[in-house]
């Protein structure tokens, strides 16, 4: 990005656009772990911000594992080499455009469905329940367009995936979901065949039977549940 486009954006997202900048360089060049990219003034200067816009590039930068600043004759910023769950993260990210296709998501989804499941039934507490509850019956809400009916599925999804202790399969899993909604959310045509009121009765049920702590109840919940996602605008 040139000086002149970065001139027009905001402070923060001229922070976030220097720092995509430099992740973007460290990637397209290969930079390995330790190689010095410069000193903080230099790599400011290139990009021509102001300090507090540049510091907060370099702290989501530090923030993402992708630098490390070392103090001192000799220091400035360095290239950090990323634990195994960041590389994970960045590489989910990387995928998107004509790489990947909603129904491949949707296919992985509904393979990571009932440990999810499986987890949610186990660990599951009160607040949970609760919450898992009150989102289920926003898919009872009156005229309830399909739109909005797909938003409420999404919440109570991730709200499901949130119970989990495994950080693998709540990450990979949300990642997933997320990509599905940002490519389908807003450009869903109505479908005349989509039964809300089916659908509504479904989640609430495997709500409840993540609620029971009955894992055969819960996987009875998850057999009516696969049967919605036979389209990728119905899970």
């Amino acid at each position: 990005m040139s000086k002149r486009e970065l001139a027009t954006r905001s402070s923060s997202s001229r922070a976030d656009d220097v720092a995509r900048d430099i992740e973007q360089m460290i990637r397209n060049e290969g930079l390995v772990n330790g190689h010095r990219l410069g000193t903080k003034e230099s790599l400011r200067d290139r990009y021509d911000v102001a300090v507090a816009t540049f510091n907060e590039a370099i702290r989501l930068l530090s923030a993402r594992k992708m630098i490390t600043i070392r103090p001192g004759v000799g220091g400035g910023v360095f290239v950090a080499s990323p634990p195994p769950l960041v590389r994970l993260g960045q590489k989910m990210l990387e995928l998107s455009g004509d790489s990947v296709s909603v129904t491949d998501c949707l296919i992985v989804r509904e393979g990571l469905e009932p440990l999810i499941t499986q987890d949610a039934t186990r660990f599951r507490n009160a607040v949970d329940i609760e919450e898992l509850r009150s989102l289920a019956e926003v898919m009872f809400t009156p005229d309830l367009s399909a739109e909005a009916y797909l938003r409420a599925n999404w919440a109570l999804h991730k709200r499901i995936a949130g119970v989990t202790t495994n950080e693998i399969l709540k990450h990979t899993y949300l990642s997933l979901l997320e990509f599905v909604e940002s490519r389908l959310e807003g450009v869903v045509a109505p479908d005349p065949s989509m039964d809300i009121g089916v659908g509504a009765k479904v989640h609430r049920e495997l709500v409840e039977a993540i609620a029971s702590g009955d894992a055969g109840r819960a996987a009875k919940a998850l057999e009516a549940h696969a049967a919605l996602t036979t389209n990728a605008d119905r899970g």
